[in-house]
C-alpha cells in the first residue's frame, strides 16, 4: 500500500496493467512491462543538454545523487576506465543507497551500510542522438532477475507555452525473484527513483 506522498508524485511501483504514463509525451522506448517497474519522471527547467550532461557525468553523483552513490564505468574485467563515458557493453559498478539518502547529500555524506547495494551492469544502450541511456543487471540469468534500467531526457512546451526538458527513468525487472524484489525493496527503489529525480532537477536548476 502506497503512502500519500508516493501516491501523489510521479514515481510508481508499478504491477503489469497498472502503469501509466506522464502528461508529456514518454521519450522512453516500449519494453515488455516484466513483473514490475520503478519509475520516475519531472519536468526540470532547464535544457536538454543541461540533464543530460547531469545525466552521464557518473564521477559527479556522489556529490547530489542520494540513491546511486558512485557509478564507475570499467572494462570487462572490471577495471575501471580512464574515461568515464558511458559506452555500450562497458560495465559499470553501481553503489546505491535503497532506500534513499535524506537529500541533499554530498560527496562527503555517509552512507548507511544496511542499505547499500552494489551491483555489476552492463551498458546496454547510448543513445546521445535521443538523449537515452540504459544498463542492465550483469552475471544473473534473466529467467532469475532481470532488472534493465533506461533513463531519458525530451523537450516539452506547457500550455502556457514555457519550455522544460522532461527526465524520466525506468528499471523493469523479470525473472523468478523478481517478485521477492518488489517485495522487499519495492517501496524503497519507489522512494530512490523519486529522491533522484528530484535531486536531478535541483542539480540543474541550481546550476
Amino acid at each position: 500500500m502506497f503512502n500519500a506522498r508516493l501516491l501523489l508524485s510521479l514515481v510508481f511501483i508499478v504491477p503489469l496493467a497498472t502503469a501509466q504514463s506522464s502528461s508529456p509525451p514518454s521519450n522512453l522506448p516500449t519494453v515488455d512491462p516484466g513483473v514490475f517497474s520503478a519509475e520516475a519522471s519531472i519536468l526540470i527547467n532547464g535544457t536538454v543538454e543541461q540533464v543530460w550532461d547531469v545525466l552521464t557525468d557518473f564521477p559527479s553523483y556522489p556529490e547530489w545523487n542520494p540513491f546511486v552513490r558512485s557509478q564507475v564505468v570499467t572494462n570487462k574485467l572490471l577495471v575501471p576506465e580512464s574515461s568515464q563515458e558511458p559506452v555500450e557493453d562497458k560495465r559499470l559498478i553501481i553503489t546505491s543507497q535503497i532506500p534513499p539518502l535524506d537529500p541533499p547529500v554530498s560527496a562527503d555524506t555517509p552512507s548507511n551500510p544496511l542499505n547499500t547495494h552494489i551491483t555489476i551492469e552492463n551498458i546496454t544502450h547510448v543513445q546521445p542522438e535521443l538523449k537515452r541511456v540504459a544498463w542492465k543487471l550483469y552475471g544473473s540469468p534473466d529467467s532469475v532477475l532481470s532488472a534493465e534500467r533506461w533513463s531519458a531526457v525530451s523537450a516539452f512546451q506547457d500550455e502556457n507555452g514555457i519550455n522544460w526538458a522532461f527526465y524520466e527513468s525506468r528499471e523493469v525487472y523479470n525473472g523468478a525473484l523478481a517478485s521477492l524484489v518488489q517485495s522487499l525493496e519495492g517501496e524503497g527503489l519507489a522512494e530512490a527513483f523519486e529522491a533522484q529525480a528530484q535531486a536531478t532537477k535541483l542539480r540543474v536548476e541550481g546550476m
